[in-house]
């Protein structure tokens, strides 16, 4: 008896200190969101890497905006003030390297042409230039120098790709 009293004790506890507070819907809510544009995009990400993306995602985001965010179509634009912290999550939680090269092969590079150019580019690199796609502004005359230097390297190392 005192044993179910006390594992009663610690389900009370556990459920009063957070247990399943609606974050987890969220979460769960997020990964449903992501799985559907990774179907139509073509991205294959593990089940631990969308886990990880929607947690930095609905930690990072206001109710309202990832509530915008979850009822926009996966083929937009994120919404406004949402950029930043899809990119940065991305970052966080996937091997940003290997999604570039798993993308340019399924375009048509050869998986050699596709190292090469993704090993090319560092993250710094590829953030920038992902912030600046989705954001709409542009990058500083110094990251716009650093991306030009690193794009002509890689064309010139790699060589071009025909999609």
């Amino acid at each position: 008896m005192k044993k179910l009293v006390f594992v009663a004790a610690i389900a009370f506890i556990a459920a009063s200190c957070g247990g399943d507070s609606g974050g987890d819907a969220r979460v769960d809510e997020v990964i449903a969101f992501l799985e559907e544009e990774s179907a139509v995009d073509d991205v294959q990400l593990t089940d631990s890497e969308n886990r990880c993306l929607a947690g930095e995602i609905v930690a990072g985001l206001d109710d309202d905006l990832l509530d915008e965010l979850l009822a926009g179509n996966p083929k937009d634009d994120p919404p406004e003030g949402a950029e930043l912290v899809l990119i940065e999550s991305l970052f966080d939680c996937v091997d940003m390297n290997q999604l570039m090269v798993d993308s340019m092969v399924a375009d048509g590079a050869t998986q050699e042409e596709a190292e090469c150019f993704a090993g090319a580019l560092d993250a710094e690199t590829l953030e920038t230039m992902m912030s600046s796609e989705l954001t709409g502004t542009d990058p500083s005359p110094e990251e716009e120098e650093a991306l030009a230097a690193a794009f002509f390297e890689a064309m010139f190392t790699c060589g071009s790709f025909d999609e």
